[in-house]
């Protein structure tokens, strides 16, 4: 699940943008208990906390660490918080990772995560949005480098993107072909809200990959279920987004 949209430190009414917001940190509580295990690995692609620091962080966190599971987090463009990964890995709780252009191994399974961007038109954009593209690619290919480094023969590869890999007409950004060619296994990203743009949120398998769109709100505030993964290779009882 992404785009929580926490704000304990100094409470948000978010039904001001539509009312399936209303009280939708208990509907994501409430939810959560009833669907994730202790031994659940979690990721949450980015949007996590509408904190600007990390004082008004703790109270964001807190509740986080007293649900179920390991969440593992990347940053959303609202994470103003994010700053340095070693920063922010020093103020986690005890069930909290974070990945940001890096990959870690969690219980059996490779994940990895960065801060993306909105696919744009390289023929229309202009310089600072090609530099920018140019950019976060290079950062996805070294992320999935490390990751290959990490990865065991039948380790499944999680990719935690925030905004959508393909744009409205479902025209790949440059890091799709990344993922495609280091064999990911699935990615998730949240990002939009509008219900309009849930019709053409990329999901299934493309190309061998598999894309989850987890936007809090698009799935009704439930950690969406998408992998029971062999006791084998992954010791987590599920996987959750």
């Amino acid at each position: 699940m992404s785009d929580l949209h926490l704000s304990f430190a100094n409470p948000q009414r978010r039904e001001q943008y539509a009312a399936r917001w209303q009280d939708h940190a208990e509907s994501i509580r409430k939810h959560w208990v009833e669907t994730v295990g202790s031994r659940d690995l979690v990721l949450i692609p980015g949007d996590i906390s509408m904190a600007s620091n990390h004082r008004d962080l703790q109270a964001d966190l807190d509740w986080l660490g007293r649900l179920p599971g390991i969440k593992i987090f990347a940053p959303g463009n609202h994470d103003r918080w994010w700053g340095r990964l070693k920063n922010v890995q020093t103020v986690l709780r005890r069930s909290q990772r974070a990945v940001d252009g890096n990959a870690i191994v969690e219980a059996g399974a490779v994940v990895c995560g960065m801060r993306s961007v909105d696919v744009i038109d390289l023929d229309r954009a202009n310089l600072t949005h090609r530099q920018q593209a140019v950019r976060v690619a290079s950062t996805a290919q070294a992320m999935l480098d490390e990751a290959a480094s990490l990865r065991a023969p039948g380790m499944p590869l999680y990719v935690l993107w925030h905004h959508p890999p393909f744009d409205q007409h479902g025209r790949p950004g440059p890091w799709v072909t990344l993922f495609e060619k280091a064999n990911v296994t699935a990615c998730v990203y949240g990002h939009l809200h509008a219900e309009l743009q849930w019709s053409f949120a990329v999901q299934g398998i493309v190309r061998g990959v598999r894309y989850h769109f987890v936007a809090a709100d698009a799935i009704g505030f439930r950690p969406l279920h998408i992998d029971r993964p062999s006791p084998v290779t992954l010791k987590p009882e599920s996987v959750r987004f």
